[in-house]
C-alpha cells in the first residue's frame, strides 16, 4: 500500500493498440482537468519556443542511460523480456504494417457499450494480436532493448525500453513517490538528450511532437 507505480511511454500515436477504451460522448471536464490542460498548454508553448536542435542516435542514448544513470540491459533470453518483445512487435506491426494481418488489418472498433459489445471487441482484439504474433520475424521485426535500474534492499526499480528501428523510448518505475519523481526527471532528460534535428523542428515531425509532449508533462 506504500508503493506507487508509474509508467510513461511515447509511441507517436501507438499508445495502447492492444487496449480498448470506452468513453461517454457527453463528457464535461472538471475544473481540475481544465486547469491541468491549461498548464500543459502553457508548458507546451514554452517548450516549443525554447527548443533547439541537438540530436543523438539511439545507440548514443543507450550508452547515455548506462554511463550517466547506471541502467543495465536485461537478458534478452529471459522469458519476461521475450514476452514483452513479442507484445511490442505485435503492437508495432499493427501500427506500421497492418496489411500483414490480412482480415485483421483494420483496428477493432467498439460497436456499443454493452457487456456483449465489449466482450466481442476484446475477443476480436485478442485474435488480432494472436495473428500479429504468428507473423515470422523474417517478415516483420523490431530492435527491442530493455534497461533496468534496481535498488539495494528494496523492491524499487526503474526501466527504460528502447526500440531502435522505429525510434521508441518508453518505460516505467515502481516505488516511493520520490523515486517516481526521480524517474520522470530521468526520463525527460533521456528524451531531451535524444533530441531533434533542425529538420524535425521545421517539419514538425513525429520525433519533434513526441519530444514536445514529453517535456511538457
Amino acid at each position: 500500500m506504500k508503493k506507487n507505480t508509474s509508467a510513461v511511454s511515447v509511441i507517436g500515436g501507438a499508445d495502447g493498440p492492444t487496449s480498448v477504451f470506452i468513453a461517454k460522448k457527453s463528457h464535461k471536464r472538471t475544473l481540475r482537468q481544465k486547469l491541468d490542460r491549461l498548464m500543459y498548454q502553457i508548458r507546451k508553448t514554452y517548450v516549443e519556443k525554447t527548443l533547439t536542435s541537438e540530436s543523438h542516435s539511439m545507440d548514443e542514448v543507450m550508452e547515455y542511460i548506462v554511463n550517466k544513470y547506471g541502467f543495465v540491459e536485461t537478458d534478452r533470453d529471459c522469458s519476461e523480456i521475450a514476452e514483452e518483445y513479442k507484445q511490442m512487435r505485435a503492437s508495432f506491426m499493427m501500427l506500421y504494417e497492418p496489411e500483414l494481418l490480412g482480415e485483421y488489418a483494420t483496428p477493432v472498433k467498439l460497436r456499443g457499450e454493452s457487456p456483449e459489445d465489449v466482450k466481442y471487441c476484446l475477443k476480436q482484439n485478442a485474435e488480432r494480436i494472436k495473428r500479429a504474433m504468428e507473423i515470422p520475424t523474417t517478415v516483420f521485426d523490431i530492435d527491442f532493448h530493455k534497461y533496468e535500474k534496481a535498488f539495494d534492499d528494496t523492491n524499487d526499480n526503474m526501466d527504460i525500453i528502447i526500440e531502435k528501428k522505429y525510434g521508441y523510448i518508453g518505460g516505467g518505475a515502481s516505488g516511493s513517490k520520490k523515486l517516481i519523481r526521480e524517474y520522470h526527471r530521468i526520463y525527460k532528460d533521456v528524451y531531451r538528450y535524444y533530441g531533434v534535428t533542425e529538420d524535425d523542428i521545421k517539419n514538425k515531425t513525429r520525433r519533434y511532437t513526441d519530444l514536445v509532449r514529453v517535456l511538457s508533462r
